[in-house]
């Protein structure tokens, strides 16, 4: 599948769905599309490099890089100085256009270059998508997993214990499935998923926001606000996988397909 063939990118409202329906998802879809062509949006990571504590260089930007061995990441040897920085969790730096960042990753620290002209930023055209269809947002009931964990492998083979909040059982195309989802550290539900649409109409798996249930257990999952991972953008995130239970081979023709480039 080219991420390069464009389609329709906003869509049109599709069938009768109630205005406020259509106009809500086209807010959203316009939301997505402006941060993911934004000058420091996903399209711009030009790099993630895993440091030691000795220090080296980093491709695209000067000066040597290392672990500080205390949770940080110095850069040294900056400019005719020969200025040193120390960046710690939320902290960049800007170097010319490019912006360096530390990213962590269950204890292990990073440092991700973005550049906003990395050719498929400065191509990115927009984000394809499936007109929205409200027989995509399916009624489901939530049932929590106290203490359940499951193996969560990354696309770069890191594999890793998380905890499961719970799982959604909903019908797909008249058969009972489930939906495993995860609790960020911020407190929302979310999900990701592969399905019969994937490598074909759409990008390899998507991620899937989730509303917090109602008391009683019940639930609706909204295919139609399906995602792109941040890998869709650039091969150097490293996105987790959907679990074995998140994969289906009923297409769900609904939310984002693939990355627009003009080039």
């Amino acid at each position: 599948m080219s991420e390069e063939s464009p389609r329709c990118a906003v869509p049109s409202p599709g069938g009768s769905a109630p205005l406020s329906f259509v106009k809500d998802w086209q807010d959203w879809h316009a939301s997505r599309e402006r941060y993911a062509g934004s000058e420091y949006g996903p399209s711009a990571l030009e790099s993630t490099n895993w440091l030691i504590t000795e220090a080296a260089a980093v491709d695209g930007i000067p000066g040597l890089w290392a672990l500080t061995g205390d949770g940080g990441i110095r850069g040294s040897e900056l400019g005719q100085a020969g200025s040193t920085v120390v960046l710690r969790g939320s902290e960049s730096i800007r170097l010319g256009r490019r912006e360096l960042r530390v990213f962590e990753r269950h204890g292990t620290l990073a440092l991700r270059v973005l550049n906003p002209a990395r050719p498929q930023r400065e191509w990115f055209t927009a984000i394809d998508a499936y007109a929205p269809d409200e027989r995509w947002r399916l009624p489901a009931v939530f049932e929590e997993t106290p203490d359940e964990r499951i193996v969560i492998t990354s696309v770069d083979g890191d594999a890793r214990e998380t905890p499961v909040a719970g799982r959604l059982r909903f019908e797909l195309a008249g058969a009972p499935q489930t939906l495993t989802v995860t609790r960020s550290a911020q407190g929302a539900l979310s999900a990701v998923f592969a399905d019969g649409t994937n490598g074909l109409e759409t990008y390899r798996f998507r991620f899937l926001p989730v509303d917090e249930p109602a008391a009683d257990g019940t639930a609706v999952i909204d295919f139609n606000r399906a995602y792109l991972p941040p890998c869709a953008f650039s091969d150097q995130f490293v996105c987790p996988l959907p679990p074995a239970g998140n994969r289906y081979s009923t297409p769900i023709r609904a939310g984002e397909r693939v990355v627009v480039l003009g080039g």
